[in-house]
């Protein structure tokens, strides 16, 4: 009889850490699902900047051309003016963004690979577990 009670204590604790066990997991799981979005939302924001980087690179290109072939002082300046903006949009804008998203996604990657350990260290809590609660089994 004493047998039976210690078994049977003994299952509601090992029930008890399988549900911590489950949650935790769940928790995980639910976790890793919005960190994945944000690795998504980052590397569209790479993409986006570096779309912009092109659209000014060509740009910079088709203003040192007009920069040759300009006629007039007045017309040289304006396009110099023009190349100046798209270097500095690159430089001080575009670039910036696109380190910072870089960061970003060098972090979460971080994140990802723990959660995921996480996952697989719970799911082995669990079978050992179960295994328990198995052999505990009045």
């Amino acid at each position: 009889m004493e047998n039976n009670k210690d078994k049977s204590e003994r299952l509601k604790y090992l029930e008890e850490e399988k549900q911590k066990q489950n949650k935790r997991k769940s928790l995980y799981v639910q976790q890793l699902e919005e960190i994945r979005k944000l690795l998504e939302a980052n590397e569209k924001e790479i993409e986006y900047n570096e779309g912009w980087t092109k659209f000014h690179e060509n740009s910079i290109e088709k203003h040192k051309k007009q920069i040759q072939d300009a006629k007039t002082l007045d017309e040289k300046q304006e396009q110099e003016k023009k190349l100046q903006f798209h270097i500095e949009q690159i430089e001080n804008h575009h670039k910036k963004y696109i380190e910072f998203h870089k960061k970003e996604i060098e972090f979460i990657k971080k994140e990802i690979q723990l959660f995921e350990e996480g996952i697989k260290k719970c799911e082995e809590q669990l079978e050992f577990l179960n295994k328990k609660i198995e052999e505990n089994k009045i």
